[in-house]
């Protein structure tokens, strides 16, 4: 279905029997306002005044043409999406306007039908965006310390219910998820907001200095020790401490936390008197503490202790339907940090995203993201599935994750040959021409191939 955003539509093209086709398809269709200008240059001028959210363009006009037509309006600030509507609907021809970042290509002559498939292909990409948007904008509104936990699958909407009962009484918390799930963003929204909340990594922590880091320590204590140092459990009197990745917690060390747990109280090193303090306890674990606690690694009574109020984090596998709003939500962030012009996502990236499988789950998504806007084009406004491929290539150079992005056996053997395509081109650097001669296809099949799985794709939302 194609988003109320898209109202205006303007059709630039120097064939009037054309653009009245295209003009008369969308009209019929009773929800666009519609403009035609048959020189580009005429059409960059009405563009200021009308404010199309959809450009139909033709590729090959006189004085200018759609791919200068498409940089000409983006260095004048519009964010409309750009078709490329042309005769001359080879790969050779279309690719400089896709790289300047047109969303779809039309082919003349076209049917109906044609033209709905791409208003479906832009109207995905643009409900993305929009998504993104308004959940922001919806959990900021009902709870501002939600904000961070983005997602409209069930598992998310699950989870934000969870903290808001959770967050409204002070018992100890064991938040138990995958590296990257966003453990930490739940303790923080768990954070009553009154006091303070400190945060350690207990596994970064060396074994020698753990002690002191968390109980504190009195000048003389130990070598080095020249003044008192106040730990980490009495910094978070009156507020939360969060204990990241408690699951490799040093044997020694848990039996010396569970007993200021239960006294309310710590001894400093070095010190002959205990120190009260009050917190919220939240723990965090990347693998599950109660079979850690059978294998004899970790203490069964400081399980149970931190084991009062507990959730599992969702990975990202399991919360696909997540994945296009993150990612938009992504590209806004980073290209506002990092001062790029990128604003969105095209349809065929959001499928590419969504098919990964992202064993870091978000954090990786989140790194990849602003990988790709960095390293984005200086005149991209919207991003392909090509940039998001030059990114995986960066990624295995910079992490070698080659495996992590392309193979995984749960996959079907059409999810196989999909996948196998996408290589493929990836390869050939997005020539299809080469892509068909590898793949032993002729190049009508290869466009069929790739024309098929959009379709389904959209047919799918």
């Amino acid at each position: 279905m194609t988003p109320d955003l898209i109202r205006r539509v303007l059709i630039v093209d120097d064939e009037p029997d054309v653009a009245h086709v295209l003009q008369r398809i969308l009209t019929l269709q009773g929800r666009f306002d519609v403009i035609v200008e048959p020189s580009a240059t005429r059409a960059l001028a009405r563009m200021a005044e009308f404010e199309p959210q959809l450009v139909f363009t033709d590729l090959v006009m006189p004085e200018m043409g759609g791919t200068d037509l498409l940089r000409s309006a983006r260095l004048q600030g519009s964010m409309a999406a750009f078709v490329v509507v042309s005769a001359y609907s080879t790969l050779e021809n279309a690719v400089d306007a896709i790289k300047a970042g047109a969303s779809d290509f039309l082919a003349k002559p076209f049917e109906p039908r044609d033209v709905d498939l791409v208003l479906a292909r832009i109207g995905r990409e643009l409900d993305a965006l929009r998504d993104a948007a308004d959940l922001r904008q919806t959990i900021a509104e009902q709870d501002p310390r939600l904000a961070p936990l983005i997602g409209r699958s069930t598992a998310m909407q699950s989870l934000r219910a969870w903290v808001v009962r959770a967050r409204a009484v002070g018992a100890n918390v064991l938040i138990e998820g995958d590296t990257g799930t966003g453990k930490e963003l739940v303790a923080r929204a768990l954070h009553a907001g009154s006091g303070p909340f400190v945060a350690i990594n207990v596994a970064a922590i060396p074994k020698d200095i753990a002690e002191s880091e968390l109980f504190g320590h009195r000048a003389g204590a130990f070598s080095g020790a020249s003044r008192d140092r106040q730990g980490l459990f009495a910094e978070a009197n009156g507020g939360t401490l969060f204990l990241d990745e408690i699951n490799g917690m040093d044997p020694a060390l848990q039996a010396k936390v569970l007993r200021a747990l239960e006294d309310k109280a710590v001894r400093p090193v070095g010190g002959n008197r205990e120190v009260a303090t009050n917190f919220r306890l939240v723990a965090a674990a990347n693998e599950p503490l109660e079979r850690l606690v059978d294998e004899g690694k970790f203490r069964r009574d400081l399980f149970h202790r931190l084991h009062v109020l507990h959730v599992r984090l969702p990975t990202l596998a399991e919360r696909r339907d997540d994945i296009p709003v993150l990612a938009q939500e992504f590209v806004v962030r980073y290209a506002s940090a990092h001062g790029r012009p990128v604003r969105r996502l095209k349809p065929a990236a959001l499928d590419w995203l969504s098919a990964q499988p992202w064993p870091g789950n978000v954090r990786q998504l989140e790194n990849f993201i602003e990988r790709v806007v960095i390293f984005a084009p200086d005149d991209a406004v919207e991003l392909g599935v090509e940039a998001l491929h030059g990114g995986a290539l960066r990624a295995r150079s910079e992490e070698s994750t080659e495996a992590t992005l392309f193979a995984d056996p749960r996959w079907t053997l059409d999810e196989m040959e999909r996948r196998y395509v996408n290589a493929v081109l990836l390869h050939t650097g997005g020539n299809k021409s080469r892509a068909a001669q590898m793949l032993n296809i002729d190049y009508k099949t290869l466009l069929r191939k790739l024309d098929t799985r959009r379709d389904d794709s959209v047919a799918g939302t």
